[in-house]
């Protein structure tokens, strides 16, 4: 009798040794779209990016049809949707408001609010980079949400009778595709535009990294 490929103490022993991805290590990065690039925008991203409490890791559902020829019936895929109808994203919020005075501005720049006119996509879509840490925060796992922009930023509730709570804003970012942007994956050449400005992001943010309230020091 054949017996099973796998046991328990290996099991045990390759997590040992690899451990397991936590859901508690990660990154988010935000890079303001080209119609909100300035200075003040540029560090708001920042502190946003640092604000982030809650995010998921995409999907990816391959489109099929069903196909015979001869003999049983098969799925032949045709094309492959990502989940850009929607991901979301949850922050804290800040005291002075910033990071929902961010969105606001963003959602400004999408639909102007005085006269409903709808801006350039070139003007509010923006590239947001998510990234799986390890538990020394060395970046196992990083993707780009290509043409994202804040599709619908929920309401905060004020209620005289809550004590010590605190905002957590919920946005749901729309998108096009996405892609593993992890090393070994890297096609995104050094000097270009989408390099540049995840690089002024990175910058932004570092005045905030430490306070970083998952950071844990070991």
């Amino acid at each position: 009798m054949s017996k099973a490929n796998f046991n328990l103490s290996q099991f045990i022993g390759a997590i040992r040794e690899d451990s397991l991805a936590r859901v508690n290590r990660f990154e988010v990065f935000i890079t303001p779209p080209a119609g909100m690039v300035n200075k003040k925008n540029r560090a708001n991203a920042g502190a946003v990016s640092l604000y982030c409490e809650m995010a998921s890791l995409p999907p990816v559902n391959i489109s099929t049809k069903s196909f015979k020829i001869f003999g049983p019936t098969y799925q032949r895929p045709f094309g492959a949707e990502f989940g850009g109808e929607g991901i979301s994203l949850t922050f804290h919020v800040d005291r002075d408001m910033q990071v929902k005075k961010f969105f606001d501005d963003w959602t400004a720049t999408i639909v102007d609010p005085d006269s409903g006119v709808v801006g350039f996509q070139e003007d509010y879509i923006s590239t947001l980079t998510l990234k799986q840490l390890n538990e020394q925060d060395e970046v196992t796992y990083e993707l780009e949400l290509e043409e994202a922009f804040p599709r619908s930023v929920n309401l905060l509730e004020l209620n005289n009778s809550a004590q010590n709570q605190t905002h957590r804003l919920n946005v749901l970012f729309a998108y096009r595709y996405w892609r593993d942007v992890s090393p070994e994956f890297q096609t995104i050449a050094r000097d270009s535009p989408r390099s540049r400005e995840l690089q002024q992001a990175l910058l932004a943010r570092s005045d905030f990294a430490k306070t970083d309230p998952r950071r844990i020091d070991r």
